[in-house]
C-alpha cells in the first residue's frame, strides 16, 4: 500500500549551504578524511569544513545513472514476443556543477590546484593542471530545525573537472566562473532527516 505523502517544506536558496574541504588528512588548508557514519554529512563540515555558500550559485546535483542497453535473442517466448533481455551497464558518475562568484580572496582555488607558483610577496599565484590530483570532499545541504527537516548530498573523494571560463561581464554585474565535480557512484551519498 502506498503512502500519501504531503509536502510540508518546500526548500529556497537562501537555506542551502555548500561545504567545500580538501579529502584526507594535512595542516594548513582545511582537511577532513571522509564522510562517518557518526555525523550527518553536513554535520562532518561543522569544526574543520568552510562553507562557500555566499560564492556559489546555480548549484545542480546529478546523481549517478544506470544504463540499461536492450539485447536481442533469436525465437519467441511463451507469450509470442522475441527473446530479448535488458543488459545492465556499469553505473555512471555523481555530478555537481554550479557558478562561482569572484569575490576579493581564493574561495575554491587552493581545493582545485594543490601545487602554487613562486609569487611576488604577498601574492599567491596558481596554475590550473599543477599537480592536480587534489581530492574533495563536499556536501550540498539544507536544514530547517524548527520543523526538523533537512536533506544534504555529499561528494567524497571528489575531483574539480571544470575550471571553467571567467565571464567578465555577465548579466548580475560581478564576475563568475562555471565549475564542475564528479565522483564515483560508491562515493556519493543522499541523506534525508526522518
Amino acid at each position: 500500500m502506498a503512502t500519501l505523502r504531503t509536502p510540508t517544506k518546500t526548500w529556497v536558496a537562501r537555506e542551502a549551504d555548500f561545504y567545500l574541504a580538501r579529502r584526507g588528512t594535512g595542516a594548513g588548508t582545511v582537511y577532513i578524511n571522509g564522510f562517518t557514519t557518526t555525523q550527518t554529512l553536513s554535520g562532518t563540515f561543522a569544526t574543520s569544513g568552510i562553507t562557500v555558500s555566499a560564492g556559489l550559485k546555480n548549484i545542480t546535483v546529478t546523481p549517478p545513472e544506470t544504463g540499461w542497453d536492450k539485447q536481442d535473442f533469436l525465437g519467441q517466448d511463451s507469450n509470442g514476443f522475441q527473446n530479448q533481455l535488458l543488459d545492465e551497464k556499469p553505473v555512471g558518475i555523481a555530478t555537481v556543477t554550479g557558478t562561482l562568484i569572484l569575490g576579493e580572496d581564493e574561495l575554491v582555488e587552493d581545493y582545485i590546484i594543490s601545487g602554487t607558483v613562486t609569487a611576488p610577496s604577498g601574492y599567491s599565484r596558481y596554475q590550473v593542471g599543477k599537480n592536480n590530483d587534489t581530492k574533495i570532499i563536499c556536501c550540498v545541504s539544507v536544514q530547517d530545525g524548527a520543523l526538523g527537516n533537512g536533506k544534504s548530498v555529499g561528494l567524497d573523494n571528489a575531483r574539480f573537472i571544470k575550471w571553467g571560463d571567467i565571464k567578465l561581464s555577465g548579466p548580475d554585474a560581478h564576475f563568475e566562473q562555471d565549475i564542475s565535480l564528479i565522483c564515483l557512484a560508491k562515493d556519493f551519498y543522499y541523506e534525508v532527516k526522518d
